[in-house]
């Protein structure tokens, strides 16, 4: 899904579109939560949209594509979440015990990485964590995650010229998004990231 086709959906749909669209990003990751929110900051600076319910939209959507996600692995596991081949098992092995040791700190700041953003749903859904905590950590992680990305589309809203002339640069941008978001699922960029967290821990978790 390009920059293109995503300004049509929010131009017809507005508020619906965002939530939609991030109901999907939370299942399956797919569209780019990033591409979407620079395109939410070019409406917002076009006066088209508001700032706090395209947010509130967003995470919102977000939010319940992540408890779907969670759904499925509470009640199916780990190994039936490998069967679509997307997330590869040692990675989720290595997550899962993350969120053993860290808990809601590994939910939170998990959500934060963009390569480890797609896994935590899956540790946090076998570890049965509460749903209404875990619910209210992705809400308020997602709304922090995406407002870097609004800053940016609202430049572009701003200054109409200069986001016509960007406009293949978006288009490439989603492409790339889409192309690194297979690559990030096996790469070492996972592993840092796990061990930031680890590193990061509060005190009270290494009691």
């Amino acid at each position: 899904m390009n920059e293109t086709t995503i300004e049509t959906i929010l131009a017809g749909a507005s508020y619906l579109g965002i939530f939609l669209m991030m109901i999907a990003n939370g299942a399956i990751s797919l569209p780019s939560s990033q591409l979407l929110f620079i395109v939410v900051g070019y409406f917002i600076g076009q006066g088209s949209i508001a700032l706090v319910p395209a947010v509130v939209a967003g995470a919102a959507g977000n939010m319940i594509g992540n408890m779907i996600l969670y759904e499925l692995a509470r009640r199916k596991g780990i190994e039936y979440i490998t069967r679509f081949k997307v997330f590869p098992l040692e990675i989720l092995r290595r997550t899962e015990a993350a969120f053993r040791k860290r808990g809601a700190w590994f939910v939170f700041v998990g959500k934060l990485l963009p390569a480890l953003k797609v896994f935590v749903p899956i540790p946090a859904g076998v570890g049965k964590m509460h749903r209404g905590l875990f619910a209210f950590i992705m809400f308020v992680a997602t709304s922090i995650w995406v407002l870097p990305f609004i800053a940016v589309g609202y430049f572009f809203g701003k200054s109409r010229n200069v986001f016509g002339a960007y406009a293949f640069v978006l288009a490439l941008i989603a492409v790339i998004v889409v192309a690194i978001f297979y690559r990030y699922l096996k790469s070492a960029e996972v592993e840092r990231e796990l061990e930031v967290l680890e590193d990061d821990a509060p005190a009270r978790d290494r009691k």
